[in-house]
């Protein structure tokens, strides 16, 4: 073989290789792939689905196997990983603006959520910082039903009934809601919850009642308030430089599957509200609704929270975006 065929079919492998590279799309994730179980699961399988038939190559990794949700926040900014389904607080440090989308009480439901994200320029500026460094934010999922107060010691219909109670925290933002509201916090990670209840450590958590249930969390907390507080959401993540290497055609066929998929994760919230009720009531647990009024004055103490969770300016983009929307 002449050096000029050699060159030649080197060349031809090398971008053989790069084809199949680029055509494989690998979805990370910390929870299980079960789509009838898990909402971000749907997300990846209407995502995959959407491609079939392209050139794409759709792969799962469940269950934290790439790595935790910092490791593949990395590996999504270094374009090695090309779609992560994170924790929304991952983004936080690098574009604080992000956490508008978390705060309490802010937006009337979720309907209202999407609205605002799907409508206005919010997206955008919350990508400013991110996509410099190599991510792009594409979408929220929902992972159940708005969040609301789970318990272990006693049912919760109005703000006093939290007084002298404390409650496991994600985050800095969540610890201070949960002590504007009268109640004492503690940041405790995830895998360590259930262990932290069970010895006092903390009496609940807010969450959304699917986050008990899937996880057996309802053996010990034996008390739900539904307050909706905020959408349940953790983000979508792609890599920056991953997607800006695409064809036009490709990038509207990954922007046509972000689409399916966060569809079917809203088809997956919407099928799951309906059962909600009824899987607490079948594990015991006794479900309280807040009394009249008790959710406006809720409402109130949350404006000062998110008078320090975001910076003026940054407050003043979230506010003006819900109102571009109204």
């Amino acid at each position: 073989m002449t050096f000029l065929k050699t060159l030649t079919y080197a060349s031809s492998i090398a971008l053989l290789a790069a084809t199949a590279q680029a055509a494989e799309v690998k979805i990370a994730m910390n929870g299980a792939d079960d789509p009838v179980a898990n909402a971000e699961a749907a997300f990846a399988h209407g995502f995959a689905d959407a491609l079939e038939g392209t050139e794409f190559e759709v792969k799962i990794f469940p269950s934290n196997t790439l790595g935790s949700e910092s490791e593949r926040y990395d590996q999504i900014a270094q374009g090695l990983v090309e779609v992560n389904l994170a924790t929304t607080s991952t983004a936080f440090g690098m574009s604080p603006l992000v956490k508008g989308a978390a705060m309490p009480f802010f937006f009337a439901d979720a309907e209202e959520f999407d609205t605002v994200i799907g409508e206005s320029n919010i997206m955008a500026e919350m990508n400013g910082p991110l996509v410099e460094n190599g991510v792009r934010m594409v979408g929220f999922n929902f992972i159940g039903v708005g969040i609301g107060i789970h318990n272990a010691k006693k049912p919760i219909s109005k703000l006093e009934d939290m007084q002298g109670m404390r409650f496991r925290a994600l985050n800095a933002e969540q610890l201070a809601f949960q002590e504007a509201l009268g109640s004492s916090g503690t940041i405790v990670a995830w895998a360590e919850v259930a262990n932290a209840i069970q010895t006092g450590v903390a009496d609940g958590y807010f969450n959304p009642p699917n986050s008990a249930i899937r996880t057996g969390h309802t053996e010990f907390l034996k008390h739900f308030t539904p307050a909706n507080i905020a959408p349940s959401i953790r983000s979508v993540l792609i890599s920056e430089d991953w997607y800006m290497s695409l064809s036009d055609e490709e990038k509207a066929e990954i922007d046509a599957a972000i689409d399916a998929g966060i569809k079917a994760n809203r088809d997956w919230v919407d099928a799951w509200s309906s059962e909600v009720r009824t899987r607490h009531e079948a594990a015991g647990v006794t479900i309280t609704e807040l009394e009249p009024g008790e959710r406006e004055k809720m409402i109130a103490l949350s404006e000062g929270v998110w008078a320090t969770t975001l910076n003026p300016e940054d407050l003043k983009l979230w506010t003006d975006a819900k109102a571009s929307v109204q």
